[in-house]
C-alpha cells in the first residue's frame, strides 16, 4: 500500500509522535506540554482538512492541560512559612512539607480566650486548638496536672479518642490560639489522606509527650 506523504499527513503524524512521547515520560508536567503541542499541531491538521470536529475536540484537550500545567507550576512555586509560625512548625510539623503546613494551618482560625475555661471535662469540643500566646492550665478534680503553653494542642486526647475530655483546661489571663473544627478535618481525610495521617501524627507526637511530662512530674509530686 504506498501512502501519499502530504505535508499534513507529515504534521499529524508528528502530533502522534509527541503524544507517543508524552506517554512514556514519567515527569506531569513535561507529558502536559507534550501534549498541547501535540493537540496545537492536530488542531492546525484539522484546520487544513477543514475538519472541525478535530478542532474543536483538541481546543477542549488544550484548555484542560493549560489548566494542569498552571495547577502544576503553582505547586512547584516555593513557599515560605511566616517568620511568625516558624517555631512551631519546627516543634510540631517538621514531617509536613512546608506546602502541606500553610495548607492545614489555613484550614484553621485565630482565636482569642480572654481567660476561663476552654474546655470542660466531660465535654465533647467540636474544635482542636493550638496554643499560639499565653498559658493554659490541665486541671483534674480541681489539681493542676499540667501547664501549656505556645506549640502545645488542646484537645487533641478527646479528637483522637473520641471520648469526652477527662479534664478542665483553663487559663488565667487572656490566651491566643488557632482552631479547626472537628468536622473539617474529618471531612479533610476523604479528601486528602496523606495530608490527614500527618495531622494525626502530629496529634499522636504531642499527646505522647504530654503522657511522659505527665509521667516524669507525678514521682516529684508524690516525693513534695
Amino acid at each position: 500500500m504506498n501512502i501519499e506523504w502530504s505535508p499534513a499527513l507529515i504534521i499529524m503524524n508528528i502530533a502522534y509522535a509527541l503524544t507517543l512521547a508524552g506517554l512514556a515520560v514519567r515527569n506531569i508536567l513535561i507529558l502536559r506540554l507534550l501534549m498541547i503541542s501535540a493537540q496545537i499541531i492536530l488542531i492546525t491538521t484539522g484546520l487544513i482538512f477543514g475538519n472541525v470536529i478535530i478542532v474543536f475536540w483538541n481546543i477542549i484537550f488544550i484548555i484542560i492541560n493549560l489548566i494542569q500545567v498552571i495547577i502544576l507550576f503553582k505547586e512547584k512555586k516555593p513557599v515560605r512559612i511566616p517568620e511568625r509560625l516558624q517555631d512551631i512548625y519546627k516543634d510540631r510539623f517538621e514531617h509536613m512539607s512546608e506546602r502541606e503546613f500553610l495548607r492545614f494551618w489555613a484550614m484553621g482560625a485565630k482565636k482569642i480566650i480572654l481567660g476561663g475555661i476552654i474546655i470542660r471535662e466531660g465535654e465533647r469540643k467540636d474544635s482542636v486548638f493550638i496554643i499560639t500566646d499565653g498559658k493554659a492550665l490541665v486541671k483534674q478534680n480541681l489539681n493542676t496536672v499540667a501547664s501549656l503553653g505556645r506549640g502545645d494542642f488542646i484537645g487533641e486526647m478527646s479528637f483522637i479518642s473520641g471520648r469526652k475530655a477527662s479534664a478542665d483546661v483553663s487559663s488565667d489571663g487572656e490566651i491566643s490560639l488557632h482552631a479547626w473544627k472537628r468536622e473539617d478535618l474529618t471531612h479533610l481525610k476523604e479528601r486528602d489522606n496523606t495530608l490527614w495521617i500527618k495531622i494525626q501524627q502530629a496529634l499522636g507526637h504531642d499527646l505522647v509527650a504530654k503522657v511522659h511530662k505527665l509521667n516524669t512530674l507525678l514521682p516529684m509530686k508524690r516525693r513534695v
